[in-house]
């Protein structure tokens, strides 16, 4: 493929040096002759290791040069490959300039030089709305649609600086978030077998967010390890015994359990062991914001659930699932539970089915709870889902039944369904509403 590379700082030099590497034609751009001169001379603009020889060595093979120029670029590429800065704005935001004037630039030049074909992938980190914005940029400029002579993808990457070549090779994912077939079909060019790493193609706005919870989640794991650390140095423990140990666990730990967006968390556990960490650390005066942050999280979760349903007309309310995960009966600071009290409370008529949950055999400390919550549990209570779907105005569903069981159901015409856990079907039901999705 014949690539132009806007953009010649850490992903665009990497780029340059790596995908030339692989057999691709490649012309890199830039607004600094002096990187474009160093380019040029085969020196990497950035210190990374393994970059200068691979600089050099497609110099040598004239498979690079770089230039300052962008209609030299896009005249004698067929994709450009987006890598501009994207720093914050004072606010925090994302500062999309130098992403938009790139995007003017080559949709201008596309139209000018009648470029029958080209797409504009992106590689700097945006958000969503930053790549709908690209999209609209492109397709005024070029005064095409997209699939239609133009296209745009998404592309993160996932580049590690001080090791961003070994990165590029072996990559932990592939993401294109294409806007059109022909221009997915045209990424699928882009690398080859030796490049053996899970691919995905999605829409751009999915692609854009894969990157942010990436960061954010790396961000959560340096903060989570180090306020662990603090608590164990207060305690008199090796933190790092108690990580490797941690870390060891890949059926929960180190897994995609608990990572899919749903209801906050509840039981017996969660709520009271973090709870317990949060206590001692006021105790000896140590700050962990994080781990204190998630019970506020959490609370969040809960009343923004219950804004979503209380309204003035007191709809009557069928929750599907009581207990703080499917599989039991242990309403122990279930979520839904707290809920249902505040619907109560606000004056709506609630109806309850749990299909593992009796009112008359909860014992002990379940049952306390239980009852403490809601005085009146027992009347809530419905033995038949149907009966419970038939007189509810809005369903709010917290568990997964068998898909049988759901394909039996008749909804009510008017119905809101709002869907806490991603229930394939449940997405037919009219008033369908997911949480998160």
């Amino acid at each position: 493929m014949r690539i132009s590379i806007f953009g010649l700082g850490y992903v665009g030099a990497v780029s340059c040096g790596c995908l030339a590497d692989l057999g691709h034609e490649i012309i890199g751009c830039d607004v600094s002759q002096a990187k474009v001169d160093l380019i040029n001379a085969g020196k990497p603009p950035i210190v990374e290791d393994g970059l200068d020889v691979l600089l050099q060595n497609a110099i040598k093979n004239k498979k690079l040069r770089a230039t300052i120029d962008p209609e030299d670029a896009v005249r004698n590429s067929e994709v450009a490959l987006v890598c501009v800065g994207t720093p914050s704005t004072r606010s925090g935001g994302v500062n999309s300039v130098y992403l938009e004037t790139v995007a003017a630039q080559i949709g201008e030049i596309v139209r000018k030089l009648n470029i029958p074909q080209f797409v504009v992938m992106t590689r700097s980190t945006s958000l969503p709305h930053v790549h709908a914005q690209m999209v609209a940029i492109l397709e005024k400029t070029t005064g095409r649609a997209m699939g239609k002579g133009i296209g745009y993808v998404c592309h993160p990457e996932f580049l590690r600086e001080g090791i961003a070549v070994e990165d590029f090779y072996n990559p932990p994912k592939v993401v294109f978030g294409a806007t059109d077939a022909v221009t997915e079909t045209l990424c699928r060019r882009m690398y080859p077998e030796s490049i053996k790493a899970p691919t995905f193609y999605v829409k751009p706005d999915v692609a854009a967010m894969i990157k942010y919870a990436d960061n954010c989640f790396h961000a959560l794991k340096v903060t989570f390890g180090n306020e662990i650390g603090m608590m164990c140095k207060v305690l008199g423990v090796d933190s790092h015994a108690v990580m490797d140990v941690f870390c060891a666990d890949q059926k929960l730990n180190i897994s995609p359990k608990y990572l899919k967006p749903g209801f906050a968390y509840g039981g017996s556990c969660l709520p009271k062991d973090l709870r317990a960490i949060c206590d001692k650390a006021r105790e000896t005066a140590t700050p962990v914001p994080m781990l204190g942050g998630m019970l506020q999280s959490n609370k969040d979760q809960i009343d923004q659930l219950i804004k979503r349903v209380v309204s003035e007309s007191r709809p009557k309310v069928g929750v599907i699932g009581l207990a703080f995960k499917e599989g039991t009966d242990d309403v122990r600071e279930s979520p839904i539970v707290a809920c249902v009290e505040v619907f109560c409370g606000k004056g709506h008529p609630v109806k309850v089915y749990d299909e593992h949950l009796s009112p008359q055999a909860l014992v002990g400390a379940n049952r306390s709870f239980a009852f403490q919550a809601v005085p009146h549990l027992s009347e809530l209570m419905c033995g038949k889902l149907q009966e419970v779907v038939d007189w509810a105005d809005v369903l709010v569903v917290t568990h997964r039944l068998k898909p049988e069981t759901w394909a039996a159901v008749k909804w009510k015409s008017g119905q809101r369904v709002l869907d806490l856990v991603n229930i394939a079907g449940l997405r037919a039901a009219p008033g369908y509403d997911g949480l998160y999705w």
